[in-house]
């Protein structure tokens, strides 16, 4: 009876507040924002009323409209990507009257200061946070053309990708499957990560389903507890549209012969397709939004074919107290076969025939809630529930339900935003986890996971912002282990007008998973041994960097890093084939990482990233395996009018480590990539030629990567003709993880 009185009280709390603050009487904030020069309404806009939590995005009309507002004066904060950040003060709110505006933006080709949202767990301009954050926009989603997700994040400056392996600042190296990834991937802010190998699926969710991608780079333990150790990746989704809008996504390729006439091992032609369909609209307070996707690929190496399919659906419900109810639903089920390795040096494209019928199957099932509660102008509260299922199985488990058992994480978590004196910014919550696993190759095991955290970002002054921070992870493997860790975190941020200082100091630490503790596995000549003594790995890591913007049309920014790693968790390889995950001793990564951005005329822009690390075991005195120390990336776009035409060339400098087979030659990474597309009213056509020079090169030994291929695609985007409607207020900024634009894309 003790226990059940907590929730009860907690019930009796927040309906005290809702009722007092029912009793208030407020004022409204409703406006519309237009281009500076064009007059059209921009759609999309965030604003944001500073010292509250209190926020909205403008409709496709450039509407907006702010509830519940407590009498006083505010400063609005406006914000979009290609518009310039515009800030207004002394906006008077009156007591039960509203306060209409009418606002201008001005567009430039550099976008400064646009809004982020995974930094500190809530919409903060980019130029207040402490850390390292890259944002990929719909517009670059759209030109990329890419056919799977992890493509639209290989030009980011810091990540690398081993295959399906991501890496940031050479946070990690290659695992079969991508278990143990030591950067969190979240969907709208919930974790997504799978509960039996800590894996990432970038095959999760429709392409079309996302509006943008936001990317914090170094250790994020302190907000987002295990995992989130070499930094995080939070995909942004589409809300609905105001109108009745279609979206169709139509997408076909085919891949180039090897470059060499003797690695040629088939005379059929392979090919890839994808398509795409999205429709979303809103009734009354209830938007809805449902997205189909499908594709299907040969290959470009045998037993190298793919086929998998998404289905999505999107419910977003405006409540009449202004609190909003999201929910995502996602389900993905996936068949390719199991290139393991090449048949031989000569024959790279062809497998040893007892690999010939390889297969492995992925299913996930995906299912969030969140729920925001605006208490008052100055506190929220945020409620978030979420389940993902994943099974894994190949040609020998497929049909055996014992072979693999579905991993399952169950999560709950409670975020309160409270802004004290105008100066405090305090973040705080209580996140809960409950995983199941369970396989012949693993064992069964049930874990849970219990994490509160607390964060204050202060506003010193006007040029100097300080964010203390920890959270403590509590986790208990059911009759096996127990691991508490603490996560602290400190941060400074010096804006100094078009200048900003920032630096961090934090912890990370990733638990191992259970298949990496227990898994017992021989497979295609290797064999791999438990070692149940595995320990969580653990780091501190620093960043100092410096971001210059240069008038209207270029910016750079420069970083230095490093990040200190015990018991870090590799897998090692013996001379006789043995594979075991073992705790590396002491690893340090240090590095240098620079990027800019720059445009002429509005006609011609160009962006290039540098990133230099030295990953060290610094025990045995030797390079990390499977990182590589310089990544570098350039992109050149020309506009003229409707048309576009982007060239893109990346280049990765030879791995210096390899575990697998190290006596194997291995040259550097280096691929061009050239993209063209034209728009027409509703359509959009998209053509590619990926891997332009047909380079060779293999990113895991004896895997090789991807050959030349051409693709043609086509977006039709359609919005019904309905008559204005009254726009959907988001009246609380805090945790509004979505964009609710309008605007179709292609990435």
């Amino acid at each position: 009876m003790k226990c059940a009185s907590h929730p009860l009280a907690l019930f009796w709390f927040l309906l005290f507040f809702s009722n007092l603050s029912l009793a208030q009487t407020f004022g409204t904030l409703s406006g519309t924002i237009v281009d500076s020069k064009t007059q059209s309404p921009l759609e999309g806009v965030h604003v944001i009323l500073q010292k509250s939590v209190l926020g909205a995005s403008t409709d496709e009309h450039g509407t907006f409209t702010v509830r519940r507002i407590p009498p006083g004066k505010y400063t609005l904060q406006i914000s979009m990507m290609g518009y310039k950040t515009k800030s207004m003060e002394e906006i008077e709110i009156h007591e039960g009257e509203t306060t209409r505006l009418t606002i201008s933006m001005e567009e430039t080709v550099i976008s400064v200061d646009p809004i982020v949202v995974t930094a500190g767990k809530h919409p903060q301009v980019l130029g207040s946070a402490h850390q390292a954050v890259a944002m990929i926009s719909e517009g670059r989603l759209l030109l990329r053309q890419s056919r799977r997700l992890e493509e639209a994040l290989s030009a980011v400056s810091g990540i690398h990708f081993n295959e399906e392996n991501i890496s940031i600042r050479g946070s990690g190296g290659y695992s079969v499957f991508n278990v143990g990834s030591r950067v969190l991937l979240m969907i709208d802010g919930v974790p997504a990560l799978t509960s039996d190998l800590g894996a990432i699926n970038w095959e999760m969710l429709p392409l079309l389903d996302v509006d943008r991608i936001e990317v914090v780079k170094g250790a994020g333990s302190a907000l987002y507890g295990s995992s989130a150790l070499g930094g995080m990746v939070n995909i942004l989704t589409r809300t609905p549209s105001r109108q009745g809008r279609w979206q169709i996504r139509t997408l076909s390729g085919m891949y180039d012969q090897p470059y060499y006439k003797e690695w040629h091992w088939t005379t059929k032609t392979l090919h890839y397709e994808r398509a795409d369909l999205a429709y979303s609209r809103q009734v009354g307070a209830l938007g809805f939004r449902f997205s189909l996707s499908g594709y299907n690929s040969t290959g470009y190496m045998e037993n190298n074919e793919a086929r998998h399919w998404n289905a999505t659906g999107r419910f977003v419900y405006q409540f009449p107290n202004s609190s909003r109810l999201d929910v995502y639903v996602a389900w993905m089920q996936d068949q390719r076969g199991g290139f393991i390795q090449w048949l031989n040096q000569n024959r790279p494209f062809e497998v040893p025939p007892f690999n010939k019928k390889d297969k492995i199957h992925f299913q996930t099932a995906n299912i969030y809630a969140r729920y925001n509660l605006p208490i008052s102008a100055r506190f929220g509260l945020t409620f978030r529930i979420s389940h993902l299922l994943s099974k894994m199985g190949n040609q020998l488990t497929a049909y055996d339900p014992g072979a693999f058992k579905p991993g399952q994480g169950f999560g709950l978590e409670v975020q309160g935003d409270w802004l004290l004196e105008k100066r405090h910014h305090v973040t705080f919550g209580n996140e809960f986890r409950w995983d199941i696993s369970g396989s012949e190759y693993f064992g069964n095991h049930r874990g849970v996971t219990l994490s509160p955290y607390l964060q204050n970002e202060w506003t010193i002054s006007s040029h100097l912002r300080a964010t203390l921070g920890m959270r403590l992870d509590h986790h208990v493997l059911m009759n096996e282990t127990t691991d508490t860790r603490l996560s602290p975190k400190v941060g400074l941020n010096f804006p100094l007008g078009l200048t900003v200082l920032r630096t961090t100091l934090g912890s990370g630490f990733r638990a191992a998973t259970v298949f990496e503790k227990y898994i017992r596995a021989d497979y295609s000549g290797f064999n791999i041994i438990p070692n149940p003594d595995l320990k969580s790995e653990r780091s501190w890591f620093w960043d100092v960097g410096i971001r210059q913007t240069f008038q209207k049309n270029f910016y750079a920014e420069l970083s230095i890093f490093q990040s200190d790693t015990w018991d870090m968790i590799e897998p090692v390889v013996n001379f006789l084939g043995t594979i075991q995950f073992q705790n590396y001793m002491r690893a340090r990564i240090r590095g240098l990482e620079f990027e800019a951005e720059s445009w002429w005329r509005k006609r011609l822009s160009v962006s290039t990233s540098v990133t230099w690390i030295d990953p060290r075991d610094i025990v045995r005195d030797e390079c990390l395996p499977y990182r590589p120390r310089i990544s570098s990336c350039i992109v050149g776009t020309f506009y003229l009018g409707p048309f576009s035409l982007q060239g893109e060339y990346r280049y990765a400098s030879r791995i210096e480590k390899v575990e697998i087979n190290p006596l194997d030659p291995r040259v550097p990474l280096k691929l061009l990539h050239v993209r063209a597309q034209a728009k027409w009213n509703h359509w959009t056509l998209q053509l590619a030629v990926n891997n332009v020079l047909n380079y060779h090169y293999a990113q895991v030994e004896r895997r090789m990567g991807e050959v030349r291929n051409f693709s043609l695609g086509l977006l039709m985007d359609f919005g019904e003709l309905i008559k204005e409607r009254k726009p959907l207020e988001t009246n609380s900024a805090l945790n509004s993880f979505s964009n609710p634009r309008n605007t179709s894309f292609v990435f």
